[in-house]
């Protein structure tokens, strides 16, 4: 597997945005209509996703599909201090 910024940035923003929203990877999951343990494993950066599939995780998370895969500074919102 190729390593990419763009995985390591969609996983931490996965994360980020779910439990910012109080969600569990189920929830992903259930609202996405994408498995839980592919959920997981976009969140550990292990599989590689489909722009479609992007687009139901945001729709999800209620963010847009953009902000997945910006560098983890952009898409900090007011307040958040992790990284």
């Amino acid at each position: 597997m190729v390593h990419s910024l763009e995985r390591d940035y969609l996983a931490a923003n996965l994360r980020r945005a779910r439990q910012a929203r109080g969600l569990t990877q189920d929830d992903i999951a259930a609202l996405s209509g994408v498995n839980r343990a592919y959920v997981s494993d976009l969140e550990r950066g292990k599989r590689n996703i489909g722009i479609d599939c992007i687009g139901r995780i945001a729709a999800a998370l209620e963010v847009p599909a953009a902000s997945l895969l910006l560098p983890a500074e952009r898409t900090r919102t007011p307040g958040d201090r992790s990284a």
